[in-house]
């Protein structure tokens, strides 16, 4: 299956996940085995003055893992095809440092690409450090649809 533009993976994000998880993600850059995503943080996204009496505003929690999923979504998306189903097996996220107010950049690569197993990992970055905040390493059950399905991929 052909690699995915920029375009037609924003389209497939688009109709494939729920609204929820639509926050205006930009797809930068899809390389070999790589793609590159970019999250524009808003205010909503931000707990202010943590720790109490810094003054700091700290990306939340659970919206830096949920870009991270579709991250790693669509980055698995991107070197299959468009018409594969793609479910989450497992992911885990280290926290290095707390993401602040800037944007939220994903690099995420395919470490390897299985015939129903798709193993993938993602460097996210807060604003503009270059030292990572968050690794996430995660694998997706690939899924063909029934007419792609061969005797040498079962």
């Amino acid at each position: 299956m052909s690699q995915l533009s920029p375009a037609e993976l924003m389209t497939l994000l688009e109709n494939n996940l729920p609204a929820v998880d639509h926050r205006g993600e930009i797809i930068e850059e899809i390389g070999e085995s790589h793609l590159r995503i970019r999250l524009p943080v808003t205010s909503q996204y931000l707990s202010h003055d943590l720790p109490a009496g810094s003054g700091q505003a700290v990306l939340s929690g659970p919206i830096t893992m949920g870009f991270a999923d579709t991250a790693l979504y669509a980055c698995v998306h991107a070197f299959y095809g468009a018409s594969i189903f793609a479910a989450i097996v497992s992911l885990n996220i280290s926290f290095f440092s707390v993401a602040g107010a800037g944007d939220l950049v994903a690099v995420a690569r395919l470490i390897r690409k299985g015939k129903t197993l798709a193993f993938v990992e993602a460097q996210l970055y807060s604003g503009q450090s270059t030292k990572p905040c968050a690794q996430v390493t995660a694998t997706y059950a690939v899924r063909y649809p029934a007419k792609q399905l061969s005797v040498t991929q079962a």
